[in-house]
């Protein structure tokens, strides 16, 4: 039976937070489970007061909460890996986002992979759900669908903690601030991270029945920000390639698709009069330009400002 710290981050979003741990509170499972909350507000400390009050009424699991004063994604999961990996007998770290919803079955389907293909690793599946009507424009968008490989199995990367399963063993061996600091504000730091295991040898799985649902706000259904959210990507990926291989190198091996993206970027926005399908091929100019931003070495902060509730 596993012992599994599941971590939270949180910043600024009460409503979702309790989302979050109501869904944990509902898995099935026998094993033993505990939760820890980071809150990376030191103002307004929404997450701690959350945390408060659900313990008092009675949570289904241990849970605690931590203060992280520093703004900074990387900052909070150090703090959380930290305390999670130092708990006697921890065999997992589980992580999920204060605007997800983990299904039932949840985090037996996590261990289960683990099990399965001795993956020291495990993503699952994302759901996305609108907060608010979706245009009909965006509803074809890439960034707004489901998170889904189609099967479970081994994989070469799994590239987001907004579900996953971490071995504590693989996070022990990842020194004492795993999670790079570098990236504080800007994302990325979790695929840096997942870069270097695969590097070292550790292994990946994925598990398509461990769904949460990711809850997005109207905010997040712009034009505007799915294209700066496809700079960002292009942006961070650029900066983990450049940490590991170097500028040159990174810059010789992606010029080719830089370029292609550029074109296509380009020229489809041109060739088109469908907005949908308009804002979809501006995404690969503008992460084509974000490449080029991440090789550079310039950073675009996307999570200094929180988006929903």
């Amino acid at each position: 039976m596993a012992r599994i710290i599941i971590c939270v981050a949180t910043c600024n979003r009460p409503l979702g937070l309790q989302r979050t741990l109501e869904s944990i509170a509902m898995q099935n499972t026998a094993h033993n489970i505990e939760v820890l909350v980071a809150d990376n507000d030191a103002g307004r400390r929404e997450g701690m007061a959350v945390v408060e009050r659900m313990a008092s009424q009675g949570y289904r699991w241990p849970v605690k909460a931590l203060l992280v004063a520093e703004r900074g994604i990387p900052l909070v999961r150090n703090a959380l890996v930290a305390k999670a990996v130092a708990t006697p007998g921890v065999t997992h770290v589980a992580m999920l986002d204060d605007d997800e919803a983990a299904s039932p079955a949840w985090i037996d389907a996590l261990v289960g992979a683990a099990e399965r293909w001795d993956a020291d690793v495990v993503g699952g599946a994302v759901a996305r759900e609108m907060d608010s009507h979706l245009a009909p424009w965006a509803a074809r968008h890439p960034l707004l669908q489901a998170k889904r490989r189609g099967m479970s199995g081994p994989v070469k990367l799994i590239d987001s903690t907004a579900n996953v399963l971490i071995s504590a063993n693989a996070l022990r061996a990842m020194g004492q601030s795993p999670f790079d600091e570098r990236m504080a504000l800007t994302g990325g730091s979790d695929k840096q991270l997942f870069t270097r295991m695969a590097r070292q040898g550790f292994r990946f799985a994925w598990a398509e029945d461990a769904l949460v649902t990711e809850l997005i706000p109207a905010s997040r259904v712009t034009a505007k920000w799915l294209l700066m959210r496809g700079y960002r990507l292009g942006m961070t990926d650029m900066m983990v390639e450049r940490y590991h291989k170097g500028r040159l190198l990174t810059l010789l091996s992606e010029a080719p698709r830089i370029a292609v993206g550029v074109l296509v970027g380009t020229l489809g926005a041109v060739a088109t009069l469908d907005r949908g399908k308009r804002v979809v091929r501006l995404g690969k100019l503008y992460r084509a330009v974000g490449k080029i931003a991440g090789i550079a070495g310039f950073h675009y902060e996307e999570y200094r400002k929180v988006h929903g509730a």
